[in-house]
Parts: structure tokens; C-alpha cells; sequence
């Protein structure tokens, strides 16, 4: 049976999704055990691909699931290393990084309420 490297991927991101839509789904449910266990498997596989946005949209969700779980310093680190691969690779002007400066007003504005 030939191997066709372009099904892969297509599953490989397929899997990707899933992945990431039942992290989302874990943490909106509480449960962050699951949660954090699946993004971290999304992480793992989107590394494999190398596909830079893949990945920092992948921490940025991370970073939601640790401000949902209350964990403010780990979601920072995640929506820093988020912010550090889109200025590097895409600019200020990608959605995504305006949509991490959203996060982190959140996420900060959250700190300072409970300090």
C-alpha cells in the first residue's frame, strides 16, 4: 500500500482539532485534568508539523484553560510564548496577537482583582 504523505497530514491536523475542541470543551466544563492533558497532546503533534501559528494559537488556548483553572502565572508564560512566535514570525497586525493583548488584559486585570 503506497503511503501518501498529504493524508497524513490531513489527519495529522484533523487530529490537531479534535484535540484542541475537547481541551476547550474539558476546561468550559471544569474538568482540567482532561483539559490540560489534551492541549498538551495538540502541542506535541502541531511541534511535529512545524507549523508555527498552529502552535501559538495552541498556547494561547492553553493560556485560556490555565485563566479558567486559575493558574495566572502559567497562562502568562503560555500567552508570552503565544506573543513571542506571532510579533517574530507574523507581526503586530495578526489577529491573533490583537486578540492575545485581550487575553492578557484579562488575565491581568483578573490578578489585580483578586491581589
Amino acid at each position: 500500500m503506497p503511503h501518501n504523505p498529504k493524508k497524513c497530514v490531513r489527519s495529522l491536523f484533523k487530529d490537531i482539532g479534535s484535540l484542541n475542541r475537547t481541551a476547550m470543551a474539558a476546561g468550559n466544563a471544569g474538568e482540567f485534568d482532561t483539559a490540560f492533558k489534551k492541549m498538551n497532546q495538540a502541542l506535541a503533534l502541531t511541534r511535529m508539523v512545524n507549523k508555527d501559528c498552529l502552535v501559538a494559537k495552541l498556547l494561547n488556548n492553553l493560556g485560556n484553560l490555565y485563566t479558567l483553572s486559575g493558574e495566572w502565572d502559567n497562562a502568562l508564560l503560555a500567552y508570552e510564548r503565544s506573543m513571542s512566535i506571532v510579533t517574530e514570525h507574523y507581526g503586530i497586525h495578526n489577529i491573533l496577537y490583537k486578540t492575545l493583548q485581550k487575553n492578557l488584559v484579562y488575565l491581568l486585570t483578573q490578578d489585580i482583582a483578586v491581589a
